[in-house]
């Protein structure tokens, strides 16, 4: 049971009614704390409570850090003094301070049972408490932590109002609302209306009934596809309780879970931050997070969750595959419920055999797509340690392993064939000296600040190519390839494109294209297919397989199936790489070939 100790610091303190307690704390009355942490555990944590009449305390604020427990300790000591609860019932404290005292949560506080004391878990908020911080506070009471972000800086999921001091790293993410007046709930401050989102079901993964019930679908492997319905779902068919989790342990088999949930936007309940636009005098500005399948995971051995990003409703068509490289998996939504009560998701990993060293190879100009053909891995690999030791001040590149060693050559080759430095430059610096370089390049391109140096190399170039800096984490935006294919295709540099909005890309790649090929219908490509069109003439022209005149005189399709014969001669692949998109194509010659 939760007990809920009203404090005063002298009689005339004005303190909530009785009745305004016990309905504070009602699991049915829709927006109080009952009520959100029975729907957010859906029904798995008791909240059962009861509230004593209030006690008085001398008045001990500031109260710092240092001093909670002392204050846990006195109030438990005057309320067992004027109003000795029975204890024995007790598994959790509120203390409720009439004053602005503060608010935290998570402690234990010594409770005399008996002639002995046991300890109980305690929480501490105030008559100014925000809501969405009441429930976070409740939360540490119940077990909970805060959620990490993919830069491991705490309150890191803007899904989680265990998250409530800041919702993530961006402002933009913001999913707390403001909700109208309820009668009968203590609503005289505004911040005690202050909601913010519903607990994800991660968090709930710890909880051994939630995780034993039929809401948890547990996934042994990839691939696998489901259906997944709303965390607050409000279906009534099919009879529940429906899946609102998909569990699956890391591709990577690092010891951490990963858990899909759907996230919409419920304007009836708490969720209904989630996705929210407001009208501002540039127009409608996004200010909540995604509508989204969002991705979580958790470390078994501390529990605790990080956010990993999302894959954003309104982007599926744009962009049907959202990769998660931290679990080694890729997310595809391929049905959209019209009301968002449930989407069909595809998860797939080991889909992909990467060698990217061959990419590095080729983008650098160093081996024609004919030579790398006639080499094996071993070949390509020695090669790059070469180029990488003639490139730096390094003669140390034996000791890395593939995926390292191709991320080194990647962002060598990027700021070598950017300009950004000359081979003089590139000979006097180390590994690490060009990736510190090519970092400060892509903050200015992407503005992800530090986050960047929780990237792989290899992330980062594909950064630099167009891949969004932090996958599913701003509202709106996919990947830009268009952006990759005219910094290969040497039509724009990097600082050019960084001046350059998304639209200006795709206008100025048109206008390639236009000019080699011999079509001039291109503005009816989406990006996703204009930047694979662009991919493939690169390819080819970059290559040498055909030259600027040549290319003129073939169509988009001319050109893809061109591609295609000379893929076939790396991969002996066949009719095969007709399925294949552009893109996917060119990701062969690079070195990553989808199976």
């Amino acid at each position: 049971m939760i007990l809920i100790i009203p404090v005063r610091y002298a009689q005339e303190d004005p303190v909530w009614s009785r009745e305004l307690f016990v309905n504070w704390m009602q699991p049915l009355r829709p927006f109080s704390l009952g009520h959100y942490w029975t729907l957010s555990s859906r029904g798995f944590l008791d909240v059962s409570s009861d509230v004593l009449d209030p006690v008085v305390i001398t008045n001990p604020v500031p109260v710092s850090n240092e001093a909670r427990d002392g204050l846990h300790r006195k109030v438990v000591a005057a309320a067992t003094e004027q109003r000795a609860p029975k204890w024995a019932d007790v598994d959790l404290i509120i203390i409720w301070f009439a004053r602005p005292t503060g608010w935290w949560g998570g402690s234990e506080v010594a409770v005399p049972v008996g002639g002995d004391t046991r300890n109980v878990r305690v929480t501490v908020v105030d008559s100014v408490t925000p809501f969405d911080a009441a429930c976070q506070e409740l939360g540490h009471g119940l077990g909970f932590l805060h959620e990490w972000a993919a830069d491991d800086s705490d309150y890191g999921s803007p899904y989680s109002t265990m998250s409530a001091q800041k919702y993530g790293t961006s402002v933009w993410q913001d999913p707390a609302w403001v909700r109208e007046p309820i009668a009968g709930l203590p609503d005289a401050e505004k911040v005690g209306r202050t909601i913010g989102p519903l607990l994800p079901a991660a968090q709930m993964y710890g909880v051994q009934a939630f995780r034993d019930s039929a809401h948890v679908v547990h996934q042994r492997g990839f691939p696998f596809t489901h259906r997944l319905y709303a965390l607050d779902y409000q279906l009534r068919e099919p009879e529940g309780p429906l899946p609102v989790v998909i569990a699956v342990p890391s591709n990577r088999r690092d010891g951490r879970m990963f858990f899909l949930e759907l996230r919409r936007r419920n304007r009836t309940s708490y969720d209904n931050g989630i996705g929210q636009w407001k009208d501002t005098v540039g127009g409608p500005k996004h200010v909540g997070p995604d509508e989204a399948v969002v991705v979580h995971s958790r470390d078994l051995e501390t529990g605790r969750v990080r956010y990993e990003g999302t894959a954003p409703l309104h982007l599926v068509r744009l962009q049907p595959d959202w990769p998660f490289p931290v679990g080694d998996f890729t997310v595809r939504v391929t049905h959209v419920d019209t009301a968002k009560e449930f989407v069909d998701v595809e998860v797939r990993a080991g889909s992909i055999k990467s060698f990217p060293i061959r990419g590095v190879l080729l983008a650098g100009r160093f081996r024609t797509q004919e030579q790398l053909n006639a080499m094996s891995r071993d070949d390509m690999r020695n090669t790059l340690i070469v180029e990488m030791t003639a490139h730096s001040n390094q003669n140390d590149y034996q000791r890395y392993d593939n995926d390292t060693l191709a991320g080194m050559g990647a962002l060598m080759v990027f700021l070598r064939r950017t300009g950004i430095r000359d081979d003089v430059a590139l000979a006097a610096m180390s590994a690490d000296d060009q990736r510190n370089t090519a970092i400060v390049e892509l903050n200015a391109q992407t503005g992800a600040g530090r986050e960047l140096q929780g990237r792989t190399s290899l992330e980062l170039a594909q950064i630099a190519l167009g891949r969004v800096a932090s996958p599913g984490h701003v509202p709106g935006v996919a990947d830009h390839w268009v952006r990759g294919v005219l910094l290969l295709g040497g039509f724009r540099t990097q600082h050019q494109l960084n001046a350059m909005s998304n639209e200006d890309m795709r206008n100025t790649l048109i206008v390639v294209m236009t000019s080699l090929s011999n079509q001039n219908n291109y503005q009816g490509y989406n990006n996703l297919e204009l930047a694979g069109v662009g991919a493939v003439m690169v390819f080819l022209r970059e290559t040498g397989v055909r030259d600027d005149a040549a290319l003129q005189q073939m169509s988009a399709d001319d050109q893809r199936n061109t591609a295609i014969v000379v893929l076939d001669a790396q991969t002996g692949r066949g009719q095969r790489l007709q399925g294949l998109s552009n893109l996917d194509l060119v990701k062969i010659a690079l070195g990553v070939e989808r199976v």
